[in-house]
């Protein structure tokens, strides 16, 4: 009886004894440093994001749930956070960067996955779509993308309107309307004619319809078009036509 008392004894004293050293050690932070490429107004809002949160001691606090909290920001890709002896956490912060701008306040990721961010990126190219999701356009924007950049291009403003068709704006001010099938093909007609569109440019181009099954037309005023076929060689210049593109064997089907 008394060696089974004894016992007790020493295992409470242990839990006490840790219990003590627990208190003792479980200093209240008062040092955070936050790690990574941030912006000031990223900063600020990660700051705050942190005066929210119950942080107790260096000991007690769940880093994990405290990770967690701190990736609820749409621009927080993942959180890491370190503790450093005797009262200080280190976090770091990989961002998700914006690949494109969505509308006036929201941004898209790489994967089309929206993004609220404090700052603005004037710089971004900017989608649009009326039926299309933003993966959706975000994967149609990288498709065509990958094919510009070949030409040395930069897509600036991809956009689709209500009746599903897409339309693309360079840098260099060219815009080009592709309809809404074979995207992927009327890009690659555009881009093969894009060097005889710039040699026999006398004027500003209003737009490019790629729309056409073997060519592309170059609308260069309200009466004036030039006509390239798929290869890119020229077929016919300075039609004279008030209503519209001109229609010849290779029609815009229903402007599709």
């Amino acid at each position: 009886m008394i060696k089974r008392l004894i016992k007790v004894l020493t295992i409470l004293c242990v839990v006490i004894g840790g219990i003590s050293i627990w208190i003792k050690f479980d200093r209240p932070i008062d040092t955070i440093v936050i790690e990574g490429d941030l912006t000031l107004a990223e900063q600020e809002a990660m700051q705050k994001q942190i005066a929210g949160l119950n942080l107790k001691g260096i000991l007690s606090l769940d880093l994990s749930g405290f990770e967690t909290q701190l990736q609820l920001m749409d621009w927080a890709r993942r959180v890491d956070v370190r503790r450093r002896w005797p009262n200080k956490l280190v976090i770091y912060v990989y961002k998700e960067s914006p690949v494109a701008q969505w509308d006036d306040h929201t941004f898209l990721s790489a994967d089309g996955d929206i993004l609220q961010l404090p700052d603005q990126y004037d710089q971004l190219p900017r989608l649009s779509a009326q039926l299309s999701s933003p993966r959706e356009s975000m994967e149609i924007f990288r498709l065509l993308q990958q094919y510009a950049a070949r030409q040395g291009l930069a897509i600036l403003e991809l956009s689709e309107s209500a009746q599903g068709e897409w339309q693309v704006g360079f840098e260099s001010g060219t815009v080009v309307r592709l309809g809404a099938v074979e995207l992927e093909a009327r890009m690659i007609r555009f881009l093969r004619a894009y060097s005889n569109i710039i040699q026999h440019q006398q004027r500003p181009v209003a737009y490019v319809d790629a729309r056409y099954p073997s060519g592309v037309a170059v609308r260069y005023s309200e009466i004036d078009v030039a006509k390239f076929d798929a290869l890119g060689a020229i077929q016919a210049q300075n039609w004279v036509q008030t209503t519209g593109l001109k229609q010849t064997n290779s029609n815009v089907t229903n402007g599709r």
